[in-house]
């Protein structure tokens, strides 16, 4: 019986869980979560057999996830160093950057433990194990950043997680920050800056943002997210997000330059293009 321990059991962990109980491996899946009422909820609805604390546990498992913020599996894998664990355990993750983490498990490697980069490509606005989903990553691109995993490491974990017909992709760290710096990353500064931007502006205003209709709140979804987990997220990979900020700026700056002068070719073809690449994602399933 293979035995999974989950640390982090949020909208991510627990929907990994959710995914990990309809395998045919059907592990034991241990986890560690300081939230009383989502723990309690989890092993209610048998989503995980047992609730354990990271370090106390860690000698049990075949996988051990890291499921927390960035800052927090960071300071994990620094702690697993001084724990001993079973000779063939993954010890794996699934931060939304991987160029710091990867640094981090270093020392955990330097003792011949496994460890492989991982971050699956879903989420949504909602947060905590309560709004995890098995079907959260369906079809979903699963980045993984090779670390030193075996062959048979990464097929186990990947059969545990075969529900969700993953899309495998391995990268660099430093493509991996970049690619996730401009499709996810930098649109939940965008979201946020929108309705912080337009509170402020209308906060004397009677209707205010209470007259915002479809076309607001769906572009704006993201900016409901965890904040504590997105400034995590913004300091680990703070070089990426500030240089594409730069490029946004100057792209912005172009669109009001031309609004200013009246340039209607190309405030059309700025919506145009914007139109045809937003149609090649639907056509291609965009995950939602």
């Amino acid at each position: 019986m293979t035995t999974v321990l989950i640390s982090g059991l949020g909208l991510i962990g627990s929907s990994l869980a959710r995914v990990m109980k309809k395998s045919d491996v059907q592990p034991t899946i241990l986890g560690d979560d300081p939230n009383d009422d989502t723990s309690q909820f989890l092993l209610g609805q048998g989503i995980i057999d047992e609730r354990v604390k990271l370090l106390k546990a860690a000698s049990r498992a075949d996988i051990i996830l890291l499921a927390g913020p960035v800052s927090v599996i960071i300071d994990q894998l620094a702690q697993l160093t001084d724990v001993d664990l079973k000779p063939d355990v993954l010890v794996t993750d699934v931060g939304s950057t991987k160029t710091q983490v990867m640094a981090a498990s270093q020392a955990l490697q330097q003792r011949h433990v496994a460890f492989m980069g991982g971050h699956p490509m879903a989420g949504s606005h909602q947060a905590g194990g309560r709004f995890g989903r098995a079907d959260l990553f369906d079809h979903a691109t699963y980045f993984i950043v090779d670390g030193s995993q075996t062959l048979a490491q990464a097929a186990q974990f990947k059969a545990c997680l075969q529900p969700a017909r993953l899309r495998w992709v391995n990268v660099t760290a430093k493509a991996h920050d970049g690619l996730v710096s401009e499709i996810s990353h930098v649109p939940h500064v965008l979201a946020a800056n929108l309705v912080n931007t337009a509170d402020h502006q209308l906060k004397h205003d009677s209707v205010g943002l209470s007259a915002a209709a479809g076309g607001f709140k769906s572009t704006t979804r993201i900016a409901g997210a965890d904040p504590t987990m997105w400034t995590a997220i913004m300091l680990s990979n703070s070089d990426a997000i500030s240089e594409q900020l730069t490029t946004y700026m100057t792209q912005l700056k172009q669109i009001q330059d031309a609004i200013d002068v009246h340039d209607t070719d190309k405030i059309y073809q700025f919506f145009a293009h914007a139109k045809s690449v937003r149609e090649r994602l639907d056509q291609g399933g965009e995950k939602q």
